[in-house]
């Protein structure tokens, strides 16, 4: 890193540390700052609006301001990485290394550690793939590093079911605090060697609530599921949830009843596929 770059790091981390001190007074000023010190073309769209949702406090500052209720041990270590590391720092890098090969750099890199999984989920193709591919921790490392090199701090685990190859994963957070990770997850093998890690998120698998949960993924799957939710929860962990919708279960997935009891277990945000 050149030494400017260090500079500019130091400065965004202060940025970021002033925001945390005191965030219901600070983001304005926060936002004022970073409008003036930014080049235009530095993410416009995103920029309005989070000024938007902060001067209206609509339903997306609600949001904000649930993420900095997490627990500060994570909350900051993951919030430098995703805003400086992965975004103001990178975007720049990103843009260089799009003009030097003539292609787009991607924000986010999807990879699977391995076709493994310990359910048999209705529907699923990864018991279609059996439990022998996998990629090596050095060959994860690899994508990694060489990712970081473009400009890419942000990286998403699907399967398979990741933690199948939790400590794999766990060395790999931990050798890379300047990346965030998100792991697609059925939730039934989250627990507290994870607690640790600060720049782990998992978006947890849930059809809706028991009936269709155990209906697609086995008998007893819901109940790990909001067990670990209830871990997370208590340790103030950052967390979400992935829903697959089908013709047995949309109408439930779509009722604000769903909606509601998921933000009532402290999920941050859905994929809904």
């Amino acid at each position: 890193m050149k030494a400017t770059d260090h500079v500019k790091r130091a400065a965004y981390s202060k940025a970021v540390d002033y925001l945390l001190e005191d965030p219901v007074s600070h983001v304005r000023k926060i936002m004022d700052l970073l409008d003036k010190a930014a080049p235009d073309d530095l993410f416009p769209s995103q920029r309005k609006a989070f000024r938007t949702a902060i001067d209206s406090q609509n339903n997306w500052y609600q949001l904000i301001m649930k993420v900095l209720d997490l627990n500060p041990a994570v909350r900051d270590a993951l919030l430098r990485t995703f805003i400086v590391d992965a975004n103001l720092m990178a975007w720049p890098e990103q843009e260089k290394n799009r003009v030097k090969h003539g292609c787009n750099i991607p924000w986010a890199v999807l990879m699977d550690p391995t076709s493994a999984c310990n359910l048999h989920c209705t529907g699923c193709w990864a018991a279609e793939y059996g439990h022998n591919l996998n990629l090596s921790y050095d060959e994860l490392d690899a994508i990694i590093r060489q990712g970081k090199e473009l400009g890419t701090h942000v990286y998403i685990y699907t399967g398979g079911e990741p933690l199948v190859r939790k400590r794999d994963l766990i060395r790999l957070c931990e050798a890379h605090p300047d990346c965030a990770f998100l792991s697609f997850t059925n939730g039934t093998l989250i627990d507290e060697e994870m607690i640790r890690v600060k720049n782990f998120v998992p978006a947890i698998s849930v059809e809706g609530f028991e009936a269709a949960t155990d209906g697609r993924r086995g008998e007893g799957t819901f109940g790990k599921v909001t067990h670990a939710f209830e871990l997370l929860r208590e340790h103030g962990l950052p967390f979400g949830v992935s829903c697959c919708y089908t013709s047995a279960n949309a109408g439930s997935i779509a009722s604000e009843e769903f909606f509601d009891w998921m933000i009532g277990q402290g999920v941050l945000f859905a994929w809904i596929f």
